[in-house]
């Protein structure tokens, strides 16, 4: 069998199965029209999940989930940004419908490990205006990377940089909350933004020095 008709035929099947599982997250609405698609579901609710728990384990995982999720967006002919990080995925991108929001949602529902999926979606641009959009994205993009790349407050950070029609997205790990405010900080000093959305988690230590400090002394 051909490829592409191959290709046509997994897509068909993963269509089938996956019509029984909407999820209906909620949509942001501004002037009666919709200019953003934020929402976060519980994807365990779906489907039967895995538990991915820390250190280098949890980091190959997620990379795993990260191809997975990819590749499944690609077989079914969406168009958006994925990235897993701690058995979280995040979808961003523009989106020309509800429904089309929908299926990218069902469709991130059957990775096998992943816990939550967060959309940030935006409406498409006017076709006009679409090639000059996409292409001040890439220099903000760039920019917004540049500066994350030059600093050392940013040391052991874990980030990723999406920009959607001059809407700033971070997404990733820091080590500390000081260091999450150094990157939305950074951020927000890049001219052509729109705003900046945080997607960025923090690190918590397995103890507070007072908890080690107890467990010190008891056990002298």
């Amino acid at each position: 069998m051909p490829e592409k008709a191959c290709r046509a035929v997994l897509a068909a099947i993963l269509s089938a199965l996956l019509a029984g599982c909407a999820l209906y997250p909620a949509v942001q609405v501004a002037g009666g029209a919709m200019t953003g698609y934020d929402a976060v579901v519980t994807a365990d609710k779906y489907l039967p999940r895995d538990n991915v728990e820390g250190g280098s384990l949890c980091i190959i995982r997620d990379a795993q989930m990260e191809r997975r999720l990819r590749e499944r967006l690609e077989l079914n002919d969406i168009h958006l940004s994925a990235h897993v990080i701690d058995a979280k995925a995040y979808l961003v991108g523009q989106v020309k419908s509800r429904n089309q929001a929908d299926y990218a949602i069902r469709t991130a529902a059957t990775v096998e490990g992943v816990k939550t999926i967060t959309c940030k979606f935006y409406p498409p641009a006017p076709a006009r205006q679409a090639a000059r959009d996409a292409a001040r994205d890439q220099l903000l993009i760039k920019e917004l990377s540049e500066r994350f790349g030059e600093t050392k407050r940013l040391d052991g950070s874990d980030l990723r940089v999406e920009v959607i029609r001059s809407h700033a997205i971070l997404i990733g790990r820091a080590k500390d909350y000081s260091q999450k405010t150094a990157a939305l900080a950074i951020a927000e000093e890049v001219n052509g933004l729109a705003d900046v959305v945080d997607y960025i988690s923090v690190n918590q230590p397995d103890e507070t020095p007072a908890t080690a400090e107890k467990d010190s002394l008891a056990s002298k």
